[in-house]
């Protein structure tokens, strides 16, 4: 992933004396897998190497704005033989302040953590932007100056690190524990991992493997997976805006990068991350 930026500042409506507040945020997020092992989660940045994750509650002191999540993001993490170690979401929403602004700045949203021999990528940055009583709003990874008042809320998650290896050739047993510990969902278990997954109690973290249906399902992906890639990039963006296919099926399985907000093709974006994709991960596929 790579070190991002978010600085939101206006007046606070808490403190008469010092009305001037200005809220300074990054994040961590996950590093890529390596030979024989899993990347680092939640982790920091290089080039914020040394700097430590803000305690939200110094935060919430010092700014008048609240943090009502901040989790490790399932299906962060580039899928792989080691998979790539997962990243965080954060959420957070405005209280008493006046004349705000919020700007951000990262990477990632077009250039997305690849994976490498053989592994998956990882997934988008970016930041959406819900206010008071509407809907929604993807602003992405770059913007600045975007007025925000209270009862508005911003998410942002980090993108996990890349797989390394092949995700078909990870023991079913690994991928089992990560649904346990919650770095993997059931559902991207099978897509990604091509391991079916019965779920017997999840309160109790309590799963096992389906090796029937794995194998088969695995034998099934090989036999699909490249031709996923050569799916026309078009046909793939109109599967998304129908809510056909999620962004980490289109990027995970078709290598195609959209606008994320609207679902419109980035054909130049999408060329050069297909080749970037058959060149560190596909070459490295068994097709059997």
């Amino acid at each position: 992933f790579n070190l991002e930026y978010l600085l939101t500042g206006g007046r606070d409506g808490r403190r008469a004396d010092r009305p001037i507040y200005m809220f300074y945020d990054w994040l961590p997020g996950g590093w890529g897998g390596r030979n024989g092992k899993d990347g680092s989660n939640v982790t920091t940045a290089c080039f914020g190497t040394g700097l430590m994750s803000q305690p939200v509650e110094g935060q919430e002191r010092a700014n008048p704005i609240l943090t009502t999540e901040y989790e490790i993001l399932t299906d962060s993490a580039g899928p792989g033989r080691w998979r790539g170690g997962a990243g965080v979401r954060k959420t957070s929403v405005m209280l008493e302040a006046e004349g705000s602004v919020i700007s951000y700045i990262c990477d990632r949203e077009r250039a997305v953590v690849w994976g490498i021999e053989g592994g998956l990528p990882s997934m988008p940055h970016g930041l959406s932007l819900t206010r008071a009583g509407q809907d929604e709003e993807w602003l992405g990874s770059v913007f600045s100056d975007v007025p925000i008042g209270p009862g508005d809320t911003f998410s942002r998650p980090t993108a996990g690190g890349g797989g390394f290896g092949d995700p078909l050739e990870r023991d079913p047993a690994k991928v089992v524990e990560d649904v346990a510990d919650d770095y993997v969902s059931v559902a991207r278990a099978a897509k990604d991992y091509g391991v079916v997954i019965r779920v017997i109690d999840a309160e109790l973290c309590c799963y096992e493997v389906d090796a029937v249906a794995t194998e088969a399902l695995r034998a099934e992906i090989r036999g699909q997976r490249r031709g996923w890639l050569e799916t026309d990039p078009e046909h793939v963006a109109e599967e998304y805006r129908a809510g056909r296919l999620d962004t980490l099926d289109v990027v995970r399985r078709y290598g195609v990068l959209l606008d994320w907000d609207k679902g419109t093709l980035l054909p130049r974006s999408t060329a050069q991350f297909r080749e970037q994709f058959a060149t560190r991960s596909a070459a490295s596929w068994r097709d059997a």
